[in-house]
């Protein structure tokens, strides 16, 4: 009676051994898959990072995919409304990033505050632009802030990216680093309003 209990306990005390050896080998596999996906993702967000903050040089830096956002004086700013104006007489094109929004489209902003791009007698395409360093020229480009009734009047590098022109809006990403004591700087996508002025 004993070696046949014996015979039926054995047998099942292997398999759920097998099934508590293969269940053990199944969570340290995935403990492992899960913290090597952990490690990976948390350097790909530290190379990410790593990519982009102030810099004297934007050559191999990815504008930042987030809505545009700025620093002026060492304090964060939001943009609330942008505009890309286009002047007939002169041929200027302007990106106007305004702290504040007008009361209309394309109207005046008394005391404006926020960053600016201008393009003297040429148009500003759809494409790339870039003045990767704060010591390259600055073709017909002017980059500047004004904060509190004072204009920058600093080095500054940039890149521009237009994605799409329409007869209403223009959409795109930028980055401008001013070489100011506070680091000032705009980085983000955005939609601006055309105003044909």
């Amino acid at each position: 009676m004993q070696v046949i209990i014996n015979s039926i306990i054995n047998p099942v005390q292997f398999i759920l051994k097998r099934r508590i050896v293969f269940t053990v080998f199944i969570v340290f596999l995935l403990a492992v898959v899960s913290c090597g996906k952990k490690s990976e993702d948390v350097k790909q967000d530290q190379t990410q990072k790593k990519e982009f903050g102030w810099s004297e040089d934007l050559s191999g830096i990815s504008i930042p995919d987030y809505a545009i956002k700025g620093s002026i004086d060492g304090k964060e700013v939001q943009i609330a409304y942008v505009n890309f104006e286009k002047w007939r007489g002169s041929n200027d094109n302007v990106l106007n990033f305004s702290l504040v929004k007008p009361e209309q489209n394309c109207g005046f902003i008394e005391n404006f505050e926020g960053f600016t791009l201008f393009k003297k007698g040429g148009e500003i395409k759809q494409g790339n632009w870039s003045k990767a360093k704060f010591t390259d020229g600055p073709d017909t480009y002017q980059a500047f802030y004004k904060s509190a009734g004072n204009k920058s009047a600093v080095d500054w590098n940039c890149s521009l990216e237009i994605e799409s022109i329409s007869e209403k809006t223009a959409k795109g990403k930028i980055v401008i680093f001013f070489n100011d004591n506070t680091k000032s700087w705009i980085a983000g996508k955005f939609e601006a309003v055309i105003c044909n002025n």
